[in-house]
């Protein structure tokens, strides 16, 4: 009985609290890598790609506010928990702030509005004030905006793709093995 208590009181804290876990590296203005390997994509915002206009420095704010941080991950009731790419959809808060809004409010991210989420009121708020202080990428034309991304030549290719080395391990490990369980089937049959 007393670890069916402990276990409620854990569950408990996470659906209601969040889950804590510190940020290991920023892929671009709206996802990361957890220290545990998971991809986590900010509900309810699109910030830049990194070829597009003002995509690195989404990708460089969104790294100063919360790489190498604690962080804490809370899931949102009208989205679902995870994309199409498998990542996490999560609100991220630190230091009872907001990282998702703030990323809108600084003119970094629209308000991702075509998806279903808790606080679209307040995402598409953020976004006018920003445009109107003209915070961000919002202190630029729409022509400006529309313009490509110049990327310098020497930029590693892991700031301009989405290619987590980590997880290309596993193929790597996986085409390892199918080879090797191929060549032992060969040699049972030969």
């Amino acid at each position: 009985m007393r670890y069916i208590i402990l276990f409620l009181i854990v569950v408990s804290h996470s659906v209601c609290f969040g889950q804590l876990t510190k940020v290991k590296r920023v892929v671009d203005g709206d996802t990361f890598v957890t220290e545990s390997g998971e991809r986590v994509r900010l509900i309810g915002i699109n910030a830049p790609e990194m070829k597009e206009f003002y995509g690195i420095e989404a990708k460089e704010h969104l790294k100063d506010l919360i790489e190498g941080k604690d962080v804490e991950l809370t899931s949102d009731h009208k989205s679902k928990d995870k994309d199409r790419y498998s990542r996490l959809l999560r609100y991220v808060v630190l230091n009872d702030g907001d990282i998702n809004e703030q990323m809108i409010r600084d003119g970094y991210a629209y308000a991702l509005l075509k998806f279903r989420f808790d606080k679209p009121g307040a995402y598409s708020e953020a976004e006018t004030e920003a445009k109107e202080q003209q915070l961000g990428m919002w202190k630029y034309t729409e022509a400006e905006r529309a313009e490509p991304q110049n990327i310098p030549i020497n930029t590693p290719i892991t700031n301009i793709t989405q290619i987590d080395l980590y997880e290309s391990r596993y193929v790597i490990g996986g085409l390892i093995i199918m080879f090797i369980i191929l060549g032992i089937n060969y040699k049972l049959k030969g």
